[in-house]
This record gives structure tokens, sequence and C-alpha cells, in this order.
């Protein structure tokens, strides 16, 4: 799998190339705006200012990796793995972090949302630890999130 910026330059090949994995790359501003990306890999990555608006990031390895200032609005990452991941400054109105196909929940461990728009963000269901940090005035509880006990 092959991963381009906007301009059409490829800024990252998968390791191995037939699967889906790119961890531990620096992939800054790829455009994968409404990829089919389900199963994708990124832990450890840093995508900071990649476009994902739209697409289907489903069952995806984010943990680890770097998010900040990307674009998420529409994007599915139900049933995603998402630790130790950094959400700061995204955009991500109306993404999915919600049950997955089975009714499982999500789980959200040491994710950082700081200055994050949420807006239209359906986390039903969806589990957050006390690591994890929402933008000021968010209720995660408001939102369907429920804190690990």
């Amino acid at each position: 799998m092959t991963i381009y910026d906007r301009d059409g330059n490829v800024i990252a090949t998968s390791d191995p190339p037939d699967r889906p994995f790119f961890d531990n790359m620096i992939i800054r501003n790829a455009f994968l705006s409404g990829r089919e990306l389900e199963g994708i890999s990124f832990d450890g990555s840093d995508l900071r200012g990649s476009d994902f608006s739209g697409s289907d990031l489903y069952g995806a390895n984010l943990s680890d990796a770097n998010f900040e200032s990307c674009l998420f609005p529409n994007a599915d990452l139900r049933s995603s793995f998402i630790s130790r991941t950094s959400f700061r400054n995204a955009d991500l109105r109306g993404a999915r972090f919600s049950l997955d196909e089975m009714g499982g929940p999500l789980s959200l461990n040491e994710v950082d949302f700081s200055n994050a728009n949420l807006d239209g963000a359906d986390f039903t269901g969806a589990t957050y630890d006390s690591m994890t940090v929402f933008p000021d005035g968010f209720n995660p509880e408001d939102h369907g999130l429920k804190p690990k006990s």
C-alpha cells in the first residue's frame, strides 16, 4: 500500500508492501481522505497534519501515534486500538468512536484530545481512562462516554 501527499507525491510505502503496516514511520501531511483503511496499523507513527476525512479506519491500530492537527471529519474509528495517542488540535467532527458491529465498546487509554473539535462525534458506549484528556468544556458522559472503573 502506498500513501501520497496532496500533490500526489509518494510519502510512504507499507512494510511489507502487501500489508497495511505503517508502524514507527514519519508520514506527515498524508492525503488519505475517503480511503478504505480498515485494519491499517500506524502504531508509533507521526502523521501530523494528515487528512483522514471520511476514511474507514475500522479496527485500525492507532496506538502510540501522533495525529496532531489532523482532519477526521466523518471518519469511522470504531473498533480501533487507541492508546497513548494524540489528537491535539484535530478536527474530529462527526467521527464515529461508537460501538463496533458486534456491539463492543471502543476503549480510549491515555488519549489527548486537547483543543480538538469533537462536535457531532459519536462516542456512544466508548470507555475512557483517567489519563484521557478532553477539550475544555467537553463533558464525556454527555457524549456517551463511560469512565473505566
